[in-house]
Protein backbone atom coordinates (compact mmCIF):
# COMPACT_ATOMS: atom_id res chain seq x y z
CA UNK A 1 0.00 0.00 0.00
CA UNK A 2 1.82 3.48 -0.77
CA UNK A 3 2.87 5.72 1.47
CA UNK A 4 0.41 9.03 2.10
CA UNK A 5 2.10 12.27 2.32
CA UNK A 6 1.84 15.33 3.73
CA UNK A 7 1.34 17.01 0.78
CA UNK A 8 -1.14 14.11 -0.32
CA UNK A 9 -2.93 14.78 3.14
CA UNK A 10 -3.32 18.65 2.33
CA UNK A 11 -4.65 17.79 -1.06
CA UNK A 12 -7.26 15.57 -0.11
CA UNK A 13 -8.36 18.17 3.26
CA UNK A 14 -8.24 21.15 0.30
CA UNK A 15 -10.85 19.43 -1.75
CA UNK A 16 -13.11 18.63 0.77
CA UNK A 17 -13.45 21.54 2.34
CA UNK A 18 -13.97 23.16 -1.27
CA UNK A 19 -16.88 20.28 -1.79
CA UNK A 20 -18.38 20.77 1.28
CA UNK A 21 -18.73 24.24 1.09
CA UNK A 22 -20.00 24.43 -2.45
CA UNK A 23 -22.79 21.78 -1.58
CA UNK A 24 -23.61 23.71 1.69
CA UNK A 25 -26.61 25.69 1.03
CA UNK A 26 -27.77 27.32 4.88
CA UNK A 27 -24.33 28.85 3.89
CA UNK A 28 -25.75 32.02 3.34
CA UNK A 29 -29.14 31.51 5.05
CA UNK A 30 -28.11 31.82 8.78
CA UNK A 31 -24.99 33.47 10.30
CA UNK A 32 -21.97 31.63 11.34
CA UNK A 33 -19.43 32.37 13.88
CA UNK A 34 -16.16 30.52 14.91
CA UNK A 35 -14.79 30.78 18.38
CA UNK A 36 -10.92 30.95 19.10
CA UNK A 37 -10.96 28.28 21.64
CA UNK A 38 -10.60 24.97 20.78
CA UNK A 39 -12.68 21.75 21.72
CA UNK A 40 -12.47 19.11 23.00
CA UNK A 41 -13.83 16.03 21.86
CA UNK A 42 -15.67 15.23 25.02
CA UNK A 43 -16.62 18.85 26.29
CA UNK A 44 -18.62 21.63 24.59
CA UNK A 45 -18.42 25.38 24.98
CA UNK A 46 -20.75 27.71 26.31
CA UNK A 47 -21.75 31.54 25.37
CA UNK A 48 -23.09 34.01 26.79
CA UNK A 49 -24.89 36.76 23.84
CA UNK A 50 -26.49 40.41 24.74
CA UNK A 51 -29.97 40.63 23.84
CA UNK A 52 -31.14 44.74 23.87
CA UNK A 53 -33.52 46.28 26.23
CA UNK A 54 -37.06 48.47 25.13
CA UNK A 55 -38.36 51.43 26.86
CA UNK A 56 -41.88 52.44 27.41
CA UNK A 57 -41.17 55.51 25.62
CA UNK A 58 -44.70 58.14 26.36
CA UNK A 59 -45.64 61.42 24.82
CA UNK A 60 -46.44 64.52 27.19
CA UNK A 61 -48.19 67.77 26.14
CA UNK A 62 -47.22 71.22 27.57
CA UNK A 63 -44.32 70.28 29.20
CA UNK A 64 -41.98 67.28 29.53
CA UNK A 65 -42.46 63.98 31.41
CA UNK A 66 -42.21 64.85 35.30
CA UNK A 67 -39.21 62.27 36.34
CA UNK A 68 -39.14 62.83 40.17
CA UNK A 69 -40.75 59.22 41.28
CA UNK A 70 -37.50 57.90 38.90
CA UNK A 71 -36.32 57.01 35.80
CA UNK A 72 -37.64 53.56 34.05
CA UNK A 73 -35.68 50.27 34.64
CA UNK A 74 -33.51 48.69 32.17
CA UNK A 75 -33.34 44.39 31.80
CA UNK A 76 -30.73 43.31 29.30
CA UNK A 77 -31.87 40.37 28.10
CA UNK A 78 -28.99 37.33 27.32
CA UNK A 79 -29.21 34.21 25.17
CA UNK A 80 -27.55 31.42 26.11
CA UNK A 81 -25.19 29.76 22.70
CA UNK A 82 -23.27 26.48 23.01
CA UNK A 83 -20.92 23.96 20.68
CA UNK A 84 -21.50 20.65 21.84
CA UNK A 85 -22.15 18.77 18.98
CA UNK A 86 -19.92 16.97 16.11
CA UNK A 87 -20.85 15.70 12.39
CA UNK A 88 -18.56 12.93 11.13
CA UNK A 89 -17.76 11.96 7.66
CA UNK A 90 -15.41 9.47 6.94
CA UNK A 91 -14.07 6.75 4.23
CA UNK A 92 -11.52 3.62 3.91
CA UNK A 93 -8.02 4.06 3.83
CA UNK A 94 -8.13 2.71 -0.19
CA UNK A 95 -10.01 5.26 -0.92
CA UNK A 96 -7.44 7.53 0.45
CA UNK A 97 -4.67 6.69 -0.87
CA UNK A 98 -5.86 6.78 -4.28
CA UNK A 99 -5.85 10.33 -4.78
CA UNK A 100 -2.21 11.67 -5.95
CA UNK A 101 -3.20 15.17 -7.69
CA UNK A 102 -5.95 17.42 -8.31
CA UNK A 103 -7.82 16.02 -11.03
CA UNK A 104 -7.84 12.70 -8.95
CA UNK A 105 -9.35 14.62 -6.30
CA UNK A 106 -12.05 16.08 -7.89
CA UNK A 107 -12.99 13.17 -9.54
CA UNK A 108 -13.21 11.06 -6.35
CA UNK A 109 -16.48 9.42 -6.06
CA UNK A 110 -15.97 8.58 -2.32
CA UNK A 111 -14.77 12.10 -1.60
CA UNK A 112 -17.33 13.68 -2.97
CA UNK A 113 -19.94 11.47 -1.87
CA UNK A 114 -18.42 11.94 1.53
CA UNK A 115 -18.53 15.80 1.83
CA UNK A 116 -21.73 16.09 -0.15
CA UNK A 117 -23.28 13.90 2.38
CA UNK A 118 -21.71 16.23 5.69
CA UNK A 119 -23.29 19.26 3.53
CA UNK A 120 -26.75 18.02 3.46
CA UNK A 121 -26.64 16.57 7.11
CA UNK A 122 -25.44 19.87 8.64
CA UNK A 123 -28.22 21.49 6.05
CA UNK A 124 -30.86 19.44 7.33
CA UNK A 125 -30.20 20.04 11.02
CA UNK A 126 -29.54 23.69 10.66
CA UNK A 127 -33.17 24.02 8.53
CA UNK A 128 -34.81 21.77 11.48
CA UNK A 129 -33.25 24.31 14.37
CA UNK A 130 -34.52 27.32 12.42
CA UNK A 131 -37.84 25.64 11.00
CA UNK A 132 -38.95 24.73 14.35
CA UNK A 133 -37.89 27.49 16.32
CA UNK A 134 -40.75 29.98 15.12
CA UNK A 135 -44.13 30.49 17.27
CA UNK A 136 -45.69 32.03 13.59
CA UNK A 137 -46.79 29.57 11.37
CA UNK A 138 -49.00 30.73 8.36
CA UNK A 139 -50.66 28.95 5.78
CA UNK A 140 -53.10 25.71 6.86
CA UNK A 141 -50.29 23.14 7.86
CA UNK A 142 -49.06 20.46 5.32
CA UNK A 143 -50.48 22.34 2.61
CA UNK A 144 -47.74 23.55 -0.44
CA UNK A 145 -46.35 26.97 -1.45
CA UNK A 146 -48.88 27.39 -4.42
CA UNK A 147 -49.67 30.94 -4.96
CA UNK A 148 -47.42 34.23 -4.40
CA UNK A 149 -49.78 35.23 -1.70
CA UNK A 150 -49.16 32.11 0.37
CA UNK A 151 -45.15 32.76 0.62
CA UNK A 152 -46.21 36.93 1.05
CA UNK A 153 -47.97 35.98 4.40
CA UNK A 154 -45.01 34.64 6.30
CA UNK A 155 -43.57 38.21 4.75
CA UNK A 156 -46.62 39.95 6.33
CA UNK A 157 -46.40 38.54 9.58
CA UNK A 158 -42.71 38.93 10.29
CA UNK A 159 -43.37 42.85 9.49
CA UNK A 160 -45.83 42.83 12.20
CA UNK A 161 -43.41 41.18 14.16
CA UNK A 162 -41.07 44.66 13.68
CA UNK A 163 -38.43 42.61 11.84
CA UNK A 164 -36.30 44.41 8.94
CA UNK A 165 -36.45 43.50 5.77
CA UNK A 166 -32.53 42.89 5.47
CA UNK A 167 -31.15 39.72 5.06
CA UNK A 168 -34.68 37.78 4.78
CA UNK A 169 -34.79 34.33 2.67
CA UNK A 170 -37.49 32.02 1.64
CA UNK A 171 -36.50 27.93 2.22
CA UNK A 172 -39.23 25.68 0.08
CA UNK A 173 -39.20 22.44 -1.35
CA UNK A 174 -39.31 21.78 -4.96
CA UNK A 175 -43.07 20.96 -4.84
CA UNK A 176 -43.57 24.29 -4.00
CA UNK A 177 -41.05 25.54 -7.16
CA UNK A 178 -43.16 23.37 -9.15
CA UNK A 179 -46.58 25.14 -8.38
CA UNK A 180 -45.24 28.45 -8.22
CA UNK A 181 -43.84 28.46 -11.90
CA UNK A 182 -43.37 31.68 -13.35
CA UNK A 183 -44.05 33.20 -10.36
CA UNK A 184 -40.42 32.76 -8.66
CA UNK A 185 -38.03 35.48 -10.55
CA UNK A 186 -34.29 33.82 -11.34
CA UNK A 187 -32.16 36.60 -9.92
CA UNK A 188 -30.24 38.44 -12.46
CA UNK A 189 -27.06 39.49 -11.19
CA UNK A 190 -26.31 37.03 -8.07
CA UNK A 191 -22.95 37.52 -7.70
CA UNK A 192 -21.67 35.65 -4.22
CA UNK A 193 -24.52 34.02 -3.58
CA UNK A 194 -24.94 31.80 -6.80
CA UNK A 195 -21.48 30.74 -6.56
CA UNK A 196 -20.76 27.69 -8.69
CA UNK A 197 -22.28 24.55 -6.38
CA UNK A 198 -23.21 20.97 -6.89
CA UNK A 199 -26.91 21.43 -5.17
CA UNK A 200 -27.85 24.97 -6.05
CA UNK A 201 -28.41 27.35 -3.05
CA UNK A 202 -30.87 30.92 -3.35
CA UNK A 203 -31.18 31.31 -7.15
CA UNK A 204 -34.94 33.03 -7.48
CA UNK A 205 -36.59 35.72 -5.79
CA UNK A 206 -40.26 36.09 -4.48
CA UNK A 207 -41.16 39.79 -4.21
CA UNK A 208 -37.50 40.33 -4.00
CA UNK A 209 -36.56 38.25 -1.57
CA UNK A 210 -33.99 35.39 -2.19
CA UNK A 211 -35.46 32.00 -2.48
CA UNK A 212 -34.50 28.73 -2.30
CA UNK A 213 -35.89 25.04 -2.58
CA UNK A 214 -34.49 22.10 -0.80
CA UNK A 215 -35.09 18.40 0.03
CA UNK A 216 -33.21 19.07 3.51
CA UNK A 217 -36.43 20.94 5.25
CA UNK A 218 -38.29 19.17 8.21
CA UNK A 219 -40.92 17.08 9.02
CA UNK A 220 -42.59 17.51 12.23
CA UNK A 221 -45.17 15.08 13.81
CA UNK A 222 -46.84 16.58 16.19
CA UNK A 223 -48.09 14.91 19.42
CA UNK A 224 -51.17 13.04 20.27
CA UNK A 225 -52.33 15.84 22.56
CA UNK A 226 -56.00 16.26 22.91
CA UNK A 227 -58.02 17.33 19.78
CA UNK A 228 -58.26 21.25 19.55
CA UNK A 229 -60.02 23.10 21.87
CA UNK A 230 -60.34 20.20 24.54
CA UNK A 231 -56.82 21.23 26.07
CA UNK A 232 -57.22 24.41 28.77
CA UNK A 233 -55.11 26.55 30.40
CA UNK A 234 -54.97 25.50 33.99
CA UNK A 235 -54.77 28.53 36.41
CA UNK A 236 -55.44 32.45 35.77
CA UNK A 237 -52.53 34.97 35.99
CA UNK A 238 -49.96 32.73 34.10
CA UNK A 239 -48.13 35.85 32.51
CA UNK A 240 -44.54 36.75 33.31
CA UNK A 241 -42.49 39.79 34.03
CA UNK A 242 -40.07 40.39 31.64
CA UNK A 243 -37.43 40.48 33.35
CA UNK A 244 -37.68 37.02 34.91
CA UNK A 245 -37.10 35.40 31.34
CA UNK A 246 -35.41 37.71 29.69
CA UNK A 247 -31.92 36.04 31.00
CA UNK A 248 -31.39 32.79 29.18
CA UNK A 249 -30.83 29.84 31.77
CA UNK A 250 -30.75 27.41 28.74
CA UNK A 251 -30.22 27.27 24.93
CA UNK A 252 -33.54 28.82 23.58
CA UNK A 253 -34.79 29.56 26.47
CA UNK A 254 -35.10 33.31 25.96
CA UNK A 255 -38.21 34.91 26.45
CA UNK A 256 -40.43 31.70 26.92
CA UNK A 257 -41.73 30.86 30.45
CA UNK A 258 -43.93 27.49 31.64
CA UNK A 259 -47.83 26.81 31.38
CA UNK A 260 -49.60 24.89 32.99
CA UNK A 261 -52.28 22.84 30.78
CA UNK A 262 -54.61 20.34 31.48
CA UNK A 263 -58.31 18.93 30.25
CA UNK A 264 -55.87 16.21 28.42
CA UNK A 265 -56.54 12.57 27.77
CA UNK A 266 -53.91 10.24 29.84
CA UNK A 267 -50.53 10.29 28.99
CA UNK A 268 -50.58 12.74 25.41
CA UNK A 269 -47.84 13.93 24.25
CA UNK A 270 -46.74 17.13 23.06
CA UNK A 271 -43.85 17.58 20.94
CA UNK A 272 -41.50 20.81 20.72
CA UNK A 273 -42.43 22.44 17.58
CA UNK A 274 -45.66 22.46 17.81
CA UNK A 275 -48.04 26.10 17.40
CA UNK A 276 -51.18 26.74 19.22
CA UNK A 277 -53.54 29.49 20.09
CA UNK A 278 -54.93 30.70 23.37
CA UNK A 279 -59.07 31.61 23.59
CA UNK A 280 -59.16 35.28 23.91
CA UNK A 281 -55.03 35.88 24.28
CA UNK A 282 -54.31 38.74 21.31
CA UNK A 283 -50.84 39.56 19.74
CA UNK A 284 -49.51 42.58 21.01
CA UNK A 285 -47.59 45.38 19.00
CA UNK A 286 -45.66 46.91 21.67
CA UNK A 287 -44.07 49.24 19.37
CA UNK A 288 -48.07 51.30 19.15
CA UNK A 289 -49.40 49.56 22.36
CA UNK A 290 -51.79 48.25 20.13
CA UNK A 291 -53.04 45.22 19.10
CA UNK A 292 -52.10 44.01 16.09
CA UNK A 293 -54.10 45.02 12.95
CA UNK A 294 -56.48 43.07 11.98
CA UNK A 295 -56.43 41.29 15.82
CA UNK A 296 -55.37 37.59 15.59
CA UNK A 297 -54.56 35.13 18.31
CA UNK A 298 -51.19 35.46 19.48
CA UNK A 299 -49.10 31.96 18.22
CA UNK A 300 -47.08 30.21 20.76
CA UNK A 301 -44.93 27.44 20.16
CA UNK A 302 -44.11 24.62 22.48
CA UNK A 303 -39.83 24.48 22.99
CA UNK A 304 -39.63 20.98 24.53
CA UNK A 305 -41.00 17.67 24.41
CA UNK A 306 -44.16 17.10 27.22
CA UNK A 307 -46.11 14.12 28.10
CA UNK A 308 -49.43 14.75 30.19
CA UNK A 309 -49.64 13.01 33.58
CA UNK A 310 -53.32 11.87 34.38
CA UNK A 311 -54.49 14.52 31.56
CA UNK A 312 -52.34 17.45 32.80
CA UNK A 313 -49.11 18.86 32.40
CA UNK A 314 -47.65 21.25 34.73
CA UNK A 315 -44.60 22.91 33.38
CA UNK A 316 -45.29 22.92 29.43
CA UNK A 317 -42.53 25.15 28.00
CA UNK A 318 -43.29 27.84 25.36
CA UNK A 319 -42.51 30.97 23.32
CA UNK A 320 -43.45 33.41 23.68
CA UNK A 321 -43.39 34.55 27.66
CA UNK A 322 -47.17 35.87 28.39
CA UNK A 323 -46.20 39.86 28.91
CA UNK A 324 -49.20 41.97 29.77
CA UNK A 325 -48.91 45.68 29.14
CA UNK A 326 -48.68 47.59 32.17
CA UNK A 327 -48.55 44.52 34.40
CA UNK A 328 -46.73 43.92 37.59
CA UNK A 329 -45.23 45.96 39.52
CA UNK A 330 -42.87 49.23 40.45
CA UNK A 331 -40.33 48.63 37.53
CA UNK A 332 -42.03 45.97 35.90
CA UNK A 333 -44.71 48.02 34.67
CA UNK A 334 -42.99 50.29 31.67
CA UNK A 335 -40.97 47.13 31.17
CA UNK A 336 -43.46 44.77 30.73
CA UNK A 337 -45.05 47.46 28.63
CA UNK A 338 -42.17 47.88 26.75
CA UNK A 339 -41.26 44.18 25.69
CA UNK A 340 -45.47 43.05 25.63
CA UNK A 341 -46.59 40.36 23.75
CA UNK A 342 -50.10 39.87 24.67
CA UNK A 343 -53.01 42.00 25.32
CA UNK A 344 -53.55 40.24 28.14
CA UNK A 345 -53.14 37.33 30.32
CA UNK A 346 -55.23 33.47 29.78
CA UNK A 347 -58.47 32.81 31.83
CA UNK A 348 -58.38 30.03 34.02
CA UNK A 349 -60.15 27.36 31.48
CA UNK A 350 -59.30 29.22 28.43
CA UNK A 351 -59.55 26.87 25.47
CA UNK A 352 -56.25 26.06 23.44
CA UNK A 353 -56.24 25.63 20.03
CA UNK A 354 -53.36 23.22 18.47
CA UNK A 355 -51.85 23.61 14.61
CA UNK A 356 -53.05 20.67 12.37
CA UNK A 357 -54.31 16.85 13.76
CA UNK A 358 -52.84 15.03 16.22
CA UNK A 359 -50.36 12.29 15.52
CA UNK A 360 -49.86 13.65 12.19
CA UNK A 361 -46.68 14.55 10.18
CA UNK A 362 -46.18 17.82 8.44
CA UNK A 363 -43.52 19.67 6.71
CA UNK A 364 -43.39 23.46 7.09
CA UNK A 365 -41.77 25.96 5.01
CA UNK A 366 -39.67 28.76 6.30
CA UNK A 367 -39.08 32.46 5.93
CA UNK A 368 -35.93 33.49 8.32
CA UNK A 369 -33.81 36.70 8.80
CA UNK A 370 -30.39 35.47 8.78
CA UNK A 371 -30.09 36.87 12.27
CA UNK A 372 -32.28 34.77 13.72
CA UNK A 373 -29.99 31.78 13.99
CA UNK A 374 -26.75 31.60 14.64
CA UNK A 375 -24.44 28.82 13.89
CA UNK A 376 -21.49 28.54 16.72
CA UNK A 377 -18.17 26.49 15.39
CA UNK A 378 -15.22 26.10 16.72
CA UNK A 379 -12.20 24.21 15.79
CA UNK A 380 -11.51 20.45 17.51
CA UNK A 381 -8.61 20.03 19.07
CA UNK A 382 -5.63 18.20 17.41
CA UNK A 383 -5.18 14.47 18.49
CA UNK A 384 -1.66 13.18 19.89
CA UNK A 385 -1.50 10.07 17.59
CA UNK A 386 -1.70 9.53 13.51
CA UNK A 387 -1.79 12.25 10.80
CA UNK A 388 -4.12 15.21 11.65
CA UNK A 389 -4.85 18.56 10.07
CA UNK A 390 -7.50 21.47 10.01
CA UNK A 391 -8.63 23.64 7.41
CA UNK A 392 -11.15 26.39 7.85
CA UNK A 393 -13.98 26.90 4.94
CA UNK A 394 -13.32 29.84 2.72
CA UNK A 395 -16.13 32.29 3.05
CA UNK A 396 -17.64 30.47 6.16
CA UNK A 397 -16.04 29.67 10.02
CA UNK A 398 -16.06 26.79 9.72
CA UNK A 399 -12.85 24.09 10.43
CA UNK A 400 -12.79 20.57 9.28
CA UNK A 401 -10.18 18.34 11.20
CA UNK A 402 -9.23 15.16 9.22
CA UNK A 403 -7.42 12.66 11.12
CA UNK A 404 -5.85 9.48 9.94
CA UNK A 405 -4.83 6.80 11.71
CA UNK A 406 -3.94 2.91 11.98
CA UNK A 407 -4.79 0.10 14.41
CA UNK A 408 -1.18 -2.20 15.11
CA UNK A 409 -3.53 -4.69 16.51
CA UNK A 410 -5.91 -5.35 13.86
CA UNK A 411 -4.15 -3.46 11.05
CA UNK A 412 -7.27 -1.50 9.87
CA UNK A 413 -6.84 1.80 8.28
CA UNK A 414 -8.95 4.91 8.09
CA UNK A 415 -9.33 8.65 7.40
CA UNK A 416 -12.30 10.98 9.59
CA UNK A 417 -13.75 14.40 8.65
CA UNK A 418 -15.43 16.13 12.02
CA UNK A 419 -16.85 19.34 12.23
CA UNK A 420 -18.07 20.99 15.66
CA UNK A 421 -20.65 22.97 15.46
CA UNK A 422 -23.85 24.03 17.10
CA UNK A 423 -27.17 25.79 15.51
CA UNK A 424 -27.73 28.31 17.44
CA UNK A 425 -31.86 30.41 18.42
CA UNK A 426 -31.07 34.24 18.89
CA UNK A 427 -34.13 35.67 18.13
CA UNK A 428 -37.75 33.17 17.24
CA UNK A 429 -39.78 36.09 16.58
CA UNK A 430 -37.53 36.95 13.25
CA UNK A 431 -38.64 33.36 11.80
CA UNK A 432 -42.29 32.02 10.03
CA UNK A 433 -43.02 28.90 9.34
CA UNK A 434 -45.56 29.22 6.17
CA UNK A 435 -47.43 26.39 4.38
CA UNK A 436 -50.55 27.23 1.46
CA UNK A 437 -53.87 28.10 1.80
Amino acid sequence: MGTVTVDQAKLVLNTFVTVLKNNLVTRDCVEWNEHDAEMDDRNGLQVVEQVSPRYNVTRTENGVKDLSSGTDGTVFGSELFEVTGTFNANMGWGDFVKIRDIGQARESKALMGAATSLAEKIDAYVLEVATLASSNWTGTPGASIADHIDAVAAYTRLKEEGVSDANMRYVMNYTDKQLLGDQVTNLSAPGKMAETAFRKGFAGEIGGIPSMFTNQLPVLTVGSRAASGAAQVNGGSQQSNYADVAKSTSQGYFMSQTLSVNNMTGTNTVKAGETFTIAGVFAFDNRKQALVQPARLQQFTVIEDATASSGAIASLRVFPAIIVPGSGSGDNVNINTAHATVDAAPANGAAITWGGTASTAYGPRLLIQKEAICVNTVPLIMPATGIAMRKRLNGIPLTVRMWQNSDFDTGAHNVRFDVAMNANVRDRRKLCRMNGS
